[in-house]
């Protein structure tokens, strides 16, 4: 392998041990393009590199997937939970008017559903305590949303959105 150039700090050398087999391919490499062993082991690196990269990210998406499910079965087995206690709760004798958890058993479930598609929503402006215009959700994700805005689609974290109730115009 010819050795890098040592005054540049960018540069660091490397000292890697090929079969015979790996050396006669590369040699073979040389001839046909015409680049020198450093940059056909460069390029080589270069994308074992960037196909890692791109299989962390299927990975990440793979396990958001998963995790948006989990999470939607975990929500719909409260709510599930939460309904069947409220259905129970009049047959059960009434316990002592300062129960705080018979108070807790009454109390209506919220309408909580996550934000989907279709909804207009409010963008937090960064470093200000107020909104943005009104824009329409066009992707969403576990925990990021992507808005349809004039200068066209961008992503941002759920938390920095705010539901607005869609008004018939």
């Amino acid at each position: 392998m010819k050795r890098p150039d040592i005054n540049s700090t960018n540069n660091h050398l490397i000292s890697v041990e090929l079969s015979g087999e790996i050396y006669a391919a590369l040699l073979e490499k040389i001839k046909i393009t015409g680049k020198t062993e450093s940059e056909l082991i460069i390029q080589g690196l270069q994308q074992v590199l960037n196909e890692t990269n791109e299989q962390d990210r299927d990975r990440f998406a793979i396990l958001e997937v998963a995790l948006e499910q989990k999470l939607k079965k975990y929500v719909e087995s409260l709510i599930k939970d939460r309904v069947l206690s409220s259905d129970l709760t009049p047959s059960l004798p009434q316990l002592s008017p300062d129960s705080d958890l018979d108070r807790k058993r009454t109390m209506p479930i919220p309408t909580i559903r996550p934000l989907q598609v279709g909804d207009r929503v409010l963008v937090l402006e960064p470093e200000s305590p107020y909104y943005m215009a009104k824009l329409l959700v066009i992707k969403t994700s576990l925990i990021r949303a992507t808005v349809d805005t004039d200068t066209g689609e961008k992503i941002f974290l759920k938390r920095d959105l705010r539901f607005v109730e869609s008004t018939i115009e």
